[in-house]
């Protein structure tokens, strides 16, 4: 450790004022504690920094129809780069997180943050698809290592009793920044094209990135494990095939070979990947972790709350744009979604925090708001009005967040100290899987109620209406896998 460092670990006051109470050590340096609030500059740079998970996407999806067409993309081939950088981060997440662990999470975040603005030059300077492909890789891995190391920080800077509040700051931040990069990305590629969009994504993970190398401390497992290679390649091979399998049921659909050998094979390998890291001495993931009741809740919440998140964000466009309502305000209305996070990741924090809401309440309550969201959209009986769509995207942006915030702080204050890294990889992956299932079954369960290709307002709705039932038989199994159990 360099001179002008120094590690804290006494107790005391709030972390936010005395730097020396965070929960693990950190390395300070002397420019760092000079500030009044060293932990809370430190949270809020990690909360921008984390916001760029969903930056970035966002800003893909608009700026992807005309990369494609200019760099002369097939269909085929511009699906499949679209998804290549969900496919790279979900077979990386893990072994990132055990990198961070052992050598540094300051490191890690920062190499993560920097090495995303490389990829976004790598591809808003492609001359082929094959340059953007790979840009787009190089995105997904970054992002991994990011975000991994956004969630491994904030329980080491922050004691369990406090991360409902701290992740409602990281969230709502992040939702924030969301909202106004998406808003202005419109104008950019308006202005300068689907190139400046990338570009304006280097841009502002340059600036983070730097920012989080002068105001974030250096920390890392106090125990270094052994480098688990065979469960990380187990772990990585089998949520590949499960996003890839996922993600082409949408296009081919659910009965094609392609889908459902994909996730035999995911089947089979995450099986294995469990038998696995239960004989391991030196586990990369400790899976018994899926024994705690309200661990099992936290992930099941994550896959449900992405899955209502993508089917709504995903059905209103395809009704709406067919139908003629103007571009500008089917925007608008999707933003709502983004609003409601800004007020959802706040709400939940102060819910848990000033009035002791429960965990089992919080994913019981979110769950029936997605519900509630999904099922008002049957009422729904023409396309160009935007009432109902405005409520529902709002209800459900605002339950993500409601849910969010207690699934992130169960998630992380269930991890070994020496695991946090490795543990967070539990978050994307189980949000990447219910994204994708929101994406792929809201299009066959509207099509059971058209006849013709077009989506129609009745279609629309029912095909809601029918899922949200199923939201609410899961509110049902949360509320009894997290009922009191009587002390031993």
């Amino acid at each position: 450790m360099s001179s002008n460092q120094q590690t804290t670990t006494a107790p005391g006051r709030s972390p936010e004022t005395n730097p020396a109470s965070t929960p693990a050590p950190q390395q300070w340096s002397a420019r760092q504690l000079r500030s009044r609030r060293p932990v809370l500059a430190a949270m809020i740079c990690v909360a921008l920094v984390g916001a760029l998970q969903g930056v970035d996407p966002a800003l893909h999806s608009v700026a992807m129809p005309q990369a494609a067409k200019e760099l002369g993309m097939d269909p085929a081939a511009a699906s499949f780069i679209k998804s290549i950088g969900t496919i790279v981060l979900a077979a990386s997440m893990l072994g990132v997180g055990i990198v961070g662990d052992r050598h540094g999470r300051r490191k890690a975040l920062v190499a993560g943050t920097l090495l995303m603005a490389v990829a976004a030059v790598v591809t808003a300077t492609a001359a082929s698809p094959l340059v953007f492909g790979l840009g787009r890789a190089m995105m997904g891995l970054a992002t991994a290592t990011s975000f991994a190391m956004c969630l491994a920080f904030i329980p080491t800077l922050y004691p369990r009793e406090q991360l409902p509040k701290a992740f409602g700051l990281f969230f709502g931040a992040g939702a924030s920044l969301i909202v106004a990069s998406t808003a202005l990305s419109g104008t950019i590629q308006g202005l300068f094209g689907w190139r400046a969009t990338y570009l304006a994504t280097a841009a502002l993970c340059l600036v983070l990135g730097l920012a989080a190398w002068q105001l974030l401390p250096e920390n890392r497992a106090a125990v270094l494990r052994r480098f688990d290679a065979p469960g990380v390649a187990l772990a990585g091979a089998g949520l590949v095939a499960l996003v890839y399998s996922i993600g082409r049921a949408s296009a081919l659909g659910w009965g094609h070979p392609l889908v459902l050998g994909g996730l035999g094979v995911a089947a089979v390998i995450l099986a294995a990947f469990t038998v696995w890291e239960l004989r391991c001495q030196h586990p990369a993931f400790p899976v018994e972790l899926f024994r705690l009741p309200g661990f099992t809740a936290a992930c099941l919440a994550g896959v449900l709350f992405n899955w209502a998140d993508a089917s709504l964000l995903g059905q209103y466009p395809a009704l709406a744009l067919p139908a003629g309502v103007p571009a500008a305000a089917v925007s608008v209305i999707v933003a709502l979604m983004y609003f409601g996070m800004i007020c959802g990741a706040p709400a939940a924090g102060l819910a848990q925090n000033r009035f002791g809401l429960s965990n089992r309440t919080m994913f019981t309550s979110g769950l029936l708001l997605c519900a509630a969201g999904l099922a008002i959209q049957v009422l729904l009986q023409n396309p160009h009005d935007l009432l109902l769509p405005a409520a529902g995207l709002f209800v459900v942006g605002f339950a993500v967040m409601w849910m969010q915030n207690p699934q992130s702080a169960v998630i992380m204050g269930s991890a070994p100290a020496d695991q946090l890294g490795a543990v967070g990889a539990v978050k994307p992956a189980v949000g990447q899987f219910g994204f994708g299932l929101g994406f792929a079954l809201a299009g066959p369960i509207a099509g059971i109620f058209t006849s013709g290709p077009t989506l129609t307002a009745h279609a629309y709705g029912l095909g809601l209406a029918t899922q949200a039932a199923f939201f609410i038989l899961a509110a049902g199994l949360v509320f009894v896998l997290l009922k009191p159990r009587p002390a031993a």
